[in-house]
């Protein structure tokens, strides 16, 4: 199910006589109309269909990728379609012009064996996913890869707590980044195949697995459980009776004890400030607090929107970056969120430019110092990485307060707190005939004076290009 709840992808089985069995598995899609309901399921069509078996799938948060299975993957079913296994994972791309052909992730996570059903974490960092490989405790088991470097670690198995001689699969990791769902015939269940939960603890371990009880497991199996990022609806597929055929899909409001941490999202728009052009571009949420990355992604090509989920309790710093461009600076607060309702935040990105300034929207002061805060280095230490991508360019810091108290004395609080800046810049490797800095003090407002969250936005530290070397 999409972040926003409105976009529904599901695997259906249909008969096609051109499959090596008489049938097979196809994605469809579904979205909702402006009552609220599901409208009529369409086949998501080629490159991402074809005769054999796809499914088992997972997107990321802006739906503009998917981590999937294609079996069969022994025959010549398509271009690119062949691999190690019965069954193997592949990705594919949503662009401007449809998604791309499906890719093999290859043998660093691919075996000669069934490898299935990933759950892609939110940070895009981790894949779980089911796989009868050799050395497993059962038919089948999870399995934990990171990506490393553009590449894949060795898949690690999630261990005797999470797998059993039976089989472990459907596994679905919530946006919390936290809490894990998945389907089991080995752990004491109601029926062949349950659903069951455990959360991540912190040494990384995950806990023993809750079965989620009756009436959402019966006697009958019950797989490919999905919680949407609020964690306030989950679907499933079951076999029960009463569906509209073999497998169908089912949804319920998950109790307080099975509910995930809550989540929510952020959306915008990337665009050339200048000419207004929609632009793909590089961005990083931090954890302002720990420094720890969040979540790493890209803007859509062509129409520059993207779309992350966030966990609350946090103070997030946003970064964006594209070559030729002035980096992107902003901060917000999901510390104690009154809604879960989603951030909207378009991003005006400068081009290289003498003269042209950037506020830095995560560096900061307590009132009248001139220390960093802890919670700027995160802002800096990204500012030491654009500097020395960039190793040409000649900047300035520039310190800015509002119009209170006396004015020598905030003048020369801006020119410390631009110094502080350019020292720790220096401390980074950043050369010095490279840097300079200045003190503004009120002199330069860019709002009002008059009210507090006017002299909240002139309290600040800029950057500017002055020249080149």
């Amino acid at each position: 199910v999409s972040t926003d709840k409105n976009m529904i992808v599901f695997t259906r089985t249909i008969k096609d006589q051109r499959s090596p069995n008489g049938y097979q598995e196809d994605f469809y899609v579904s979205f909702k109309n402006e009552n609220g309901e599901w409208g009529t399921a369409r086949n998501m069509g080629a490159p991402l269909n074809s005769v054999v078996n796809e499914g088992g799938h997972s997107l990321t948060a802006d739906g503009k990728a998917m981590v999937f299975t294609i079996c069969e993957v022994y025959g010549e079913y398509g271009p690119g379609r062949h691999g190690a296994g019965s069954c193997d994972l592949f990705v594919s791309y949503l662009k401007p012009n449809g998604w791309t052909p499906p890719r093999n992730l290859g043998p660093a996570i691919n075996s000669p064996f069934f490898d299935s059903q990933p759950a892609l974490s939110t940070d895009g960092k981790t894949i779980l996913f089911s796989s009868a490989r050799k050395g497993g405790y059962g038919a089948s088991d999870i399995y934990e890869v990171t990506i490393v470097n553009g590449g894949f670690s060795k898949p690690k198995n999630l261990g005797p707590t999470i797998n059993t001689s039976g089989r472990e699969e459907g596994v679905f990791l919530h946006p919390d980044g936290k809490t894990m769902y998945f389907s089991s015939t080995g752990h004491p269940g109601m029926g062949n195949a349950d659903i069951f939960m455990s959360k991540k603890q912190a040494d990384g371990s995950w806990s023993k697995p809750v079965n989620l009880g009756y009436p959402i497991n019966t006697h009958k199996d019950e797989i490919d459980f999905t919680v949407d990022a609020a964690g306030e609806y989950a679907y499933f597929t079951s076999d029960r009776e009463g569906g509209y055929g073999d497998w169908d899909i089912y949804k319920f409001e998950l109790p307080k004890a099975l509910k995930p941490d809550p989540v929510t999202y952020m959306e915008g728009v990337v665009f050339d400030e200048e000419t207004k052009e929609p632009l793909e571009a590089s961005f990083e949420l931090i954890d302002l607090e720990t420094k720890e990355l969040v979540v790493a992604s890209n803007s859509q090509e062509g129409t520059g929107e993207f779309l992350v989920c966030l966990p609350t309790g946090k103070d997030y710093a946003l970064n964006v970056q594209r070559d030729g461009y002035l980096f992107y600076s902003e901060n917000f607060t999901l510390k104690e969120p009154k809604d879960l309702k989603p951030v909207h935040k378009d991003v005006p990105l400068k081009k290289f430019k003498v003269g042209e300034a950037i506020v830095l929207k995560n560096v900061f002061f307590d009132l009248d110092k001139y220390d960093l805060k802890p919670t700027s280095y995160a802002e800096l230490d990204k500012l030491v990485g654009f500097l020395k991508e960039n190793p040409k360019l000649k900047v300035e810091i520039g310190g800015h307060t509002d119009n209170q108290g006396n004015a020598a004395d905030n003048q020369t609080l801006s020119e410390n707190r631009a110094k502080a800046v350019l020292q720790y810049l220096i401390q980074k490797g950043i050369a010095a005939n490279r840097l300079t800095f200045a003190g503004y003090a009120a002199t330069v407002p860019v709002a009002s004076n008059e009210t507090p969250e006017g002299r909240a936005q002139n309290r600040r530290t800029e950057l500017k290009i002055v020249g080149t070397l």
